[in-house]
């Protein structure tokens, strides 16, 4: 009876998020009344003595424990930078990018009225596209005992989300003005944050995100009289809302898979770019008989990134 037993069906986890998580109790597991009577048959098992008690225990154990989790959750680090811009299949995906014209002039009252005419250049934007695959022998998916293929899909979902980001970096990377590159040794100050805050304030685009690592984040605790008990606030923070938005008006975006030798500044998205998608991910399954296995192929939608003015973007490279 207790060979039949599925913890996975028998016992539901309630999934807990952000600080939540600190905050678990036995009230977040749920168990099916289908599996009362397997259930209780195991435990009598167990409770008997003996070597039956002891292979019953093992069961047990073998049957519940999930595999540590070695990948973290990939999170888009770099389309919080862009516009969203859905565009139809058949769409052209052309962009205006305006001219700038001089708008007025001293001039004697005598004179007469010289008019600028604006204009527009235009830039298609190329589409990139990504794809990805796993194979899962079936003996493979019968003997584990936790959900490997759920695992699996998520891995591969979030190394698309990373190669899709990796290409939105290069564009940032490509259009950020050479004067706009800031660079310190050692680790972050808080006289580098304070001038990528006031220059850009002095052009009118105003730094008000930023993309840290936490590790970077966390350096700025020495700056103990401007920000104090820096840490509990930053960890609160991090767990709940994976940013911090305390310092210079800024909202600092943290999450380990942001770049550790660079911090990235910028102003409201309107203002710098767009990131086009055409058409929707999918994934497409194939079962292959001759061999026992399943074949899954994830693709994405099609992308396309423009940064029509980099002038509200900054970084500061640490070394």
């Amino acid at each position: 009876m207790t060979n039949e037993l599925k913890w996975t069906k028998a016992l539901k986890f309630n999934s807990l998020a952000g600080s939540q998580v600190l905050n678990a109790s036995e009230s977040n597991v749920q168990l099916s009344s289908d599996y009362t009577d397997q259930i209780d048959a195991l435990l009598a098992q167990m409770s008997a003595g003996g070597e039956g008690a002891l292979a019953a225990r093992q069961q047990f154990g073998a049957s519940i424990a999930e595999p540590i989790q070695q990948i973290i959750p990939y999170v888009s680090q770099f389309d919080r930078f862009f516009m969203g811009q859905n565009i139809g299949e058949t769409e052209d995906n052309l962009i205006a990018v305006e001219d700038l014209v001089n708008i007025a002039y001293e001039s004697a009252m005598s004179s007469e009225v010289k008019y600028n005419q604006p204009g527009y250049r235009f830039v298609r934007p190329t589409w990139t596209y990504f794809q990805t695959g796993f194979r899962l022998q079936w003996q493979t998916l019968r003997k584990a005992g936790w959900n490997l293929l759920g695992r699996q899909m998520n891995y591969v979902a979030w190394e698309l989300a990373r190669k899709i980001d990796a290409k939105a970096k290069t564009v940032l990377d490509a259009a950020i003005p050479a004067s706009h590159q800031l660079s310190v040794s050692g680790s972050m100050t808080k006289a580098i944050v304070d001038q990528v805050v006031r220059q850009s304030a002095q052009i009118g685009l105003p730094a008000k995100n930023a993309l840290i690592n936490p590790g970077r984040l966390m350096e700025m605790q020495q700056w103990t009289w401007i920000m104090p008990q820096i840490s509990n606030e930053v960890g609160k923070e991090l767990v709940e809302n994976l940013y911090y938005g305390r310092y210079a008006g800024v909202n600092w975006y943290a999450h380990p898979y942001a770049p550790v030798d660079k911090v990235y500044f910028f102003s409201d998205p309107s203002q710098i770019g767009w990131h086009q998608t055409k058409g929707s991910p999918r994934t497409d399954t194939q079962v292959n008989i001759t061999t026992g296995e399943d074949l899954y192929a994830m693709r994405s939608a099609e992308h396309a990134w423009y940064v029509g003015a980099g002038i509200g973007l900054w970084s500061i490279s640490v070394s």
